[in-house]
């Protein structure tokens, strides 16, 4: 099953009227700080567009403000998160229509990469795909040992590479983000 949504998220001491002004459909998530806006498979202008931001503006007027814009049919996540008109983080996993991968990387990592994009598992799934080469041979033994090299080089720093899959990534990452910072991926 496919699916696309994107949403905007506010942490903010402005009440959800002043909210509504700016954003459509604001509700409190429950047992949280946060407002969630504009939640659904409506199409917001400049998203998966590395080069576009969502947030800055509305975080100089409403504190924290995180945009995550997800689609499982292309393999393609948006993810902004800025605090008062500072763009903390952006990360874009964009597909060429043949593949996807990393477009866009800017500000610092947050925790919840560490324990999922740059976590052991992902490492180990990671060290399996890089087993073959394009024609699914597997690799000889002193290439692997390069290929591992570099990968725990990444996983070390931890860095992503521009163009390129690594660290492996898809689309689901805006549920692993809605978990760690608001919980209602259920």
């Amino acid at each position: 099953m496919n699916f696309f949504y994107n949403a905007y998220f506010l942490k903010t001491q402005q009440p959800i009227a002043k909210v509504q002004e700016k954003l459509p459909q604001p509700e409190q998530i429950p047992n949280s700080d946060w407002i969630v806006c504009d939640f659904g498979d409506s199409y917001v202008d400049g998203t998966f567009e590395e080069d576009t931001y969502l947030t800055q503006e509305l975080s100089e007027e409403f504190g924290e403000v995180i945009f995550i814009a997800i689609d499982t049919s292309n393999d393609q996540l948006d993810y902004e998160h800025s605090l008062d008109g500072v763009i903390l983080r952006k990360l874009s996993w964009l597909s060429d229509g043949c593949e996807s991968t990393w477009m866009c990387v800017e500000g610092e990592i947050e925790e919840w990469e560490r324990t999922s994009i740059f976590s052991l598992d992902n490492l180990n799934r990671t060290k399996e795909m890089i087993r073959y080469d394009r024609h699914l041979q597997l690799l000889p033994s002193a290439e692997m040992e390069i290929k591992e090299q570099e990968l725990q080089n990444i996983w070390q720093s931890p860095q992503y590479i521009l163009n390129s899959q690594l660290p492996l990534g898809d689309a689901t990452l805006g549920m692993v983000i809605q978990q760690h910072f608001f919980d209602i991926t259920e």
